[in-house]
């Protein structure tokens, strides 16, 4: 079977996701009888190109757009995202674009057009989630599609599919975890003598870091995902806005690094616990003893501990993740829409 895509927005983890296909077709092939091309991908700086017989992941690799031409046997396309999703012939919507942290705007509005249309979507978006999941959820029901976004937390580290797949009958009653690279990076850095300015020097020079980083050392990161997680697995309602972050920012944590006791080591920890009909999460730095698992996570790993009635606690860490990790959690998300009954 193939299965059309069409792609709104077309970066790190759209050239990751590109080449994980190539790499993959046989074992797609072999294993779901599935093969995915290209109907059309739209964005803001390239412009977009439709092809209505669809073009494979390899061709799409030998253009090299959006550095280079479109793909041979596309056309040129001049129109918004509503436009594009109503004109691209595609079974799913990947939704790649930048985060916007504080609206989860325009993406809110590509996905919304998308399942509208009456089109799956599977989304690395974290902003979307955060701010407007059950209004997504909600209208995915209406329109009997797919909704999926295994790559919003911890990159695409099996979260939600997992509970999903193997927790069935069971509740989740928190949550605790490191869900901020950045911050886990930097702070791993100070414990071995550097600045939080070199710690952050080196971030950015391996891409993990933003020129401005208080998004992430402030907490708004870890709030975001929390928000997630906590809405989706515990059902709250919450909007990132909604999480406390308490003693966070560089000065605090240059504060608390001068005055760690010792055998501590300082985290950024995110926690979420049920109370009542309320979910309550924060974000705050912490230290931890050397018997919490969470003190033992270094560079860019990071982890989430849920709280089960089930499984007691279970422990999901993520070793070192990046575009390729992301590309693998959208790639996850796509195979379980095309070979369930969708498409039947």
């Amino acid at each position: 079977m193939v299965v059309r895509l069409a792609g709104i927005g077309f970066g790190n983890v759209g050239h990751a996701l590109r080449k994980l296909l190539m790499e993959k077709a046989d074992e797609l092939e072999r294993r779901y009888q599935l093969a995915f091309t290209f109907s059309g991908a739209l964005t803001r700086t390239a412009g977009g190109w439709i092809a209505p017989a669809g073009v494979s992941a390899s061709q799409l690799s030998t253009s090299r757009w959006p550095a280079g031409d479109i793909p041979a046997g596309a056309e040129p396309f001049h129109g918004d995202v509503r436009a594009f999703i109503a004109a691209c012939p595609a079974d799913i919507v990947l939704e790649l674009t930048t985060l916007e942290p504080e609206t989860g705007h325009p993406a809110i509005e590509h996905i919304s057009a998308a399942l509208q249309a009456g089109r799956h979507v599977v989304t690395a978006n974290k902003g979307p989630i955060a701010h407007a999941y059950p209004e997504l959820l909600a209208l995915a029901t209406r329109q009997n599609v797919a909704l999926r976004f295994e790559s919003t937390v911890m990159d695409g580290t099996p979260i939600f599919n997992l509970v999903e797949s193997s927790l069935p009958v069971t509740t989740i009653s928190g949550f605790r975890g490191l869900l901020n690279s950045t911050s886990n990076f930097v702070l791993g850095r100070m414990a071995a003598g550097e600045t939080l300015e070199s710690a952050l020097q080196v971030a950015r020079h391996l891409g993990i870091a933003e020129a401005v980083p208080t998004y992430d050392l402030e907490g708004w990161d870890a709030a975001v995902k929390a928000t997630i997680v906590a809405n989706v697995l515990m059902d709250a309602h919450l909007r990132p806005a909604d999480v406390k972050r308490i003693g966070l920012g560089s000065e605090a944590m240059r504060r608390e690094h001068l005055a760690l006791p010792p055998g501590r080591t300082l985290k950024q920890v995110v926690d979420g616990v049920r109370d009542g009909d309320t979910v309550l999460v924060e974000v705050r730095l912490e230290a931890l003893p050397s018997s919490d698992v969470l003190a033992h996570l270094s560079g860019m790993e990071a982890a989430l501990v849920l709280h089960t009635d089930t499984m007691q606690d279970l422990v999901i860490i993520e070793g070192e993740g990046g575009p390729g990790q992301t590309a693998f959690g959208v790639l996850a998300d796509l195979i379980a829409i095309s070979t369930r009954s969708f498409f039947s």
